[in-house]
């Protein structure tokens, strides 16, 4: 299963991609599935968070990333795009069910 990227809109592995947002002014939003050399966001890069896709399609990269949202939410910080979170999960989710399907 490929992933799409947000910016293109082009497939891509899970070894090109990564799930990046903006953590500014107390709030994460900007959500988004991109090619690694994609990241840009309209925020300072001080500002970006990311993990790659091959970490975050996991099982254990899956809860630790379900972790560090928990970790910002008792910061206080507020989600601006769950648009944006929602369509990154779905597609991450997606990968984790097809990948254990295929597994004996």
């Amino acid at each position: 299963m490929a992933f799409l990227c947000d910016t293109c809109g082009k497939e891509l592995t899970v070894n090109e991609g990564t799930l990046s947002w903006c953590d500014d002014e107390n709030c994460i939003r900007d959500f988004r599935i991109t090619h690694k050399h994609d990241q840009d966001h309209s925020c300072d890069e001080k500002d970006v968070g990311y993990v790659h896709l091959w970490i975050v399609t996991g099982i254990s990269g899956f809860v630790k990333f379900n972790e560090i949202l928990a970790d910002y939410w008792a910061k206080g910080y507020t989600l601006k795009d769950p648009g944006g979170l929602k369509k990154a999960l779905s597609q991450i989710g997606a990968y984790i069910w097809e990948k254990s399907k295929n597994q004996p």
